[in-house]
């Protein structure tokens, strides 16, 4: 490279770093992940993500004071709710996309100006590493609670860095509220309560740093505690969200690690006995020919979802599912090298695997194959099971209430229907599932440009995955030493907590760990090229 060129590109780069430390870089980057945004959609149009239609069950009741169906509600905080419902109510469903493309835009100027707090080298590179990570790109193209995490969570590291940066009580206050926001977006974001510890690995006075944990956590707090209280004013349910104990550890040690066994103890066994009694006795499990053994062994997420209603109906709604958690944490005890060892590599695909999207084609003729296909049990030839599952698809825990007045009724091995005790709720039933269909087919069902689709996945496939970023930035923190290591250190933290909180209760899914991704690519970017620390500070 001559003298020439070398002038040249230090004089773009200063030229960048001055526009990355102006308002106008923040207004050009925000424009720019617009466009990336748009152009990606004609490969990824938008679609409807994990869990979307329980969280339009929320939105529809959110002001019914008495809703019909509160299982949804309680399972989920409502920000994520209300944020996908009202795209979807509004113009029609046209304001999600815009939506979403404002969010995405928005997530990169965040971590730009979180990195922008360490200088204007790491704004740069951050700025470039999340507009083009296909991964974190593709996430905003799906219509659930991981847009409005990502988004939320960088914001929330915007507010980490800057109180970091310039501490103050105000500053940490608005850290701590952003806790509660996180965990109204995703109940189990409250684990982000442990940077109440952050004020007091900084400088200051004893006293001083007290004040700003007392102030971080007040306001964390008080938000999810009033929410709490209006749970158990309308359902009667103190919590901040109910179905924790059917999650962890349960959900994988029954569906991932398969170490449920009546064998480990008492309440495995109730478990057990409240299968073979209320499951194995009615369709499909009867006509299936399933066995309480394959129902252990399956690892099956459709009997887990059925689990949810046979504990209501059985062990009683105030039990909140302690029969499935007390078998879960039986299961640990009995296997605890396998569970570790399996959340260990949950952590480990989360953080080293990237995220695709199927291109349609292929799965509508996977889906239709499957379909078509039948099996023989006990000499009756019956429609096989989809996703190597030992029963059909169908399970509807969102219709269980205290009184058990609504119920699934199979009426063969395939069909089935729901039964109401009180005739009344059939009608406000109906209508609920119908706006909630509405709502969805408000999605747009735009096709995928095939070409395009490729070459986003191929770039994903490419793209250096959250170990990279992490490997790097450790070893550069240890040589370099960079400004504002401990802060790069405790959001890099707060980021393993989140998605090592899911391996103790789920399988490997990118959708888990991609909202805090950036993260990772901020703590190896920032040690990369961040400005060396003084002697004396961090």
């Amino acid at each position: 490279m001559t003298s020439n060129v070398r002038q040249r590109l230090a004089r773009a780069l200063a030229w960048l770093e001055r526009l990355a430390s102006r308002r106008l870089g923040a207004v050009i980057l925000f424009a720019l992940g617009l466009a990336v945004y748009w152009v990606q959609a004609i490969g990824w149009p938008l679609t409807d993500g994990r869990d979307l239609d329980e969280y339009l069950l929320d939105y529809i009741q959110l002001l019914n004071w008495h809703p019909l169906l509160p299982w949804a509600m309680l399972f989920r905080t409502p920000v994520t709710p209300v944020i996908a419902g009202g795209s979807l109510e509004v113009w029609h469903g046209r304001l999600a996309e815009p939506l979403l493309s404002v969010l995405f835009a928005a997530s990169v100027v965040a971590w730009s100006a979180a990195a922008r707090t360490f200088g204007a080298r790491p704004a740069l590179l951050v700025a470039v590493a999340v507009l083009v990570f296909p991964a974190y790109a593709l996430m905003f193209h799906e219509l659930a609670s991981e847009v409005v995490f990502a988004a939320a969570f960088s914001g929330w590291a915007l507010l980490v860095t800057r109180a970091a940066a310039r501490p103050s009580t105000a500053r940490f206050a608005l850290v701590g509220l952003g806790v509660a926001v996180l965990a109204l977006i995703r109940p189990g974001n409250a684990v982000l309560l442990v940077f109440v510890l952050f004020p007091f690995v900084l400088p200051g006075a004893r006293r001083q740093r007290a004040v700003r944990a007392g102030a971080l956590a007040t306001a964390a707090i008080l938000p999810l505690v009033a929410w709490a209280v209006l749970n158990g004013a309308r359902f009667g349910d103190y919590t901040l969200a109910r179905g924790g104990n059917a999650v962890i550890p349960f959900y994988r040690a029954f569906i991932t690690d398969k170490i449920i066994s009546p064998s480990n103890g008492p309440a495995s066994r109730e478990l057990a006995n409240a299968i073979q009694q209320h499951l194995l006795t009615r369709n499909p499990y009867k006509a299936y020919g399933v066995t309480l053994d394959e129902v252990f062994k399956s690892g099956s997420f459709r009997i887990h979802e059925d689990l949810y209603n046979l504990s209501d109906q059985v062990f009683g709604w105030d039990s909140d599912y302690s029969v499935l958690r007390r078998a879960g944490i039986e299961g640990v005890r009995a296997h605890p090298g396998k569970y570790s060892r399996d959340v260990l590599d949950t952590i480990w695909q989360e953080l080293s695997r990237s995220y695709f999207r199927t291109p349609p084609s292929a799965a509508s003729t996977t889906s239709s194959n499957s379909q078509q296909a039948t099996i023989d049990v006990n000499g009756r030839q019956l429609p096989a099971p989809t996703e190597g599952q030992p029963i059909p698809g169908g399970q509807n825990a969102w219709i269980s209430r205290p009184d058990n007045s609504i119920r699934q009724v199979w009426t063969s091995p395939t069909q089935y229907h729901f039964a109401f005790t009180i005739p009344s709720q059939r009608a406000p039933f109906d209508a609920i599932v119908q706006e909630k269909s509405e709502l969805l087919g408000r999605i747009t069902h735009r096709k995928p440009n095939s070409e395009l689709l490729l070459r986003f996945n191929q770039a994903s496939r490419w793209f250096p995955r959250p170990i990279i970023w992490i490997v790097v930035g450790l070893i550069a923190l240890a040589i370099r030493r960079p400004r504002g290591s401990l802060t790069l250190i405790a959001l890099a933290i707060g980021a393993m907590l989140v998605i090592a909180l899911n391996a103790f209760g789920l399988f490997a899914d990118q959708h888990f760990s991609l909202p805090v991704a950036p993260a990772f690519v901020l703590l190896g970017a920032t040690a990369l090229v961040g400005p060396r620390a003084r002697a004396g500070s961090d």
